[in-house]
């Protein structure tokens, strides 16, 4: 019986590995661009305060109805055209673009602009714990010069989530 060269079983090992995370990676950056048929609860999805945003959110979103959602705190719009995540992480201090967004000055809620792609734009909530996550797909109505649309109609039901920090 032949015995194979000593490193070889961890060598494949590592290709495993590398193809795990390679296959991790294009999954995720799938997701966030197309829809995930199914979107999955964000960490602290289950915190309470998600829960009442959740019941807090409007029937309808630029012209697209809610579709149901079995994951604690998420709600979506359309074929999952906008997508909100309650319990995401916290960020902090940050360089990228952060916009106050809302219908008025007691509303207003502050967003920054975490991702974006030809095909979609990710917001998180700054200065609020649980934090909130909305993507929006473009398509259907929604395009990149007005992403941010969406979340003048969520300003209401988010600004509920006790702000601590505001953009600079």
């Amino acid at each position: 019986m032949r015995t194979p060269p000593a490193g070889t079983s961890r060598a494949r090992q590592r290709v495993g590995v590398a193809t795990a995370v390679a296959v991790l990676t294009g999954a995720s950056v799938w997701a966030f661009t197309s829809g995930s048929g199914g979107v999955e609860a964000a960490p602290a999805g289950g915190e309470p305060a998600c829960g009442q945003l959740v019941q807090a959110l409007p029937d309808t979103l630029e012209g697209l109805a809610r579709t149901p959602q079995g994951a604690a705190g998420v709600a979506s719009w359309g074929e999952e055209q906008v997508v909100l995540r309650c319990g995401a992480a916290v960020i902090g201090p940050t360089t990228k673009p952060c916009l106050p967004v809302g219908p008025d000055e007691a509303t207003t809620v502050d967003w920054v602009q975490d991702a974006r792609s030809d095909r979609a734009v990710r917001f998180l909530t700054y200065g609020r714990d649980p934090a909130v996550e909305v993507t929006v797909r473009f398509g259907a109505g929604l395009r990149a010069s007005s992403a941010s649309a969406p979340l003048v109609d969520l300003a209401a039901a988010v600004s509920a989530i006790p702000q601590t920090r505001t953009c600079l």
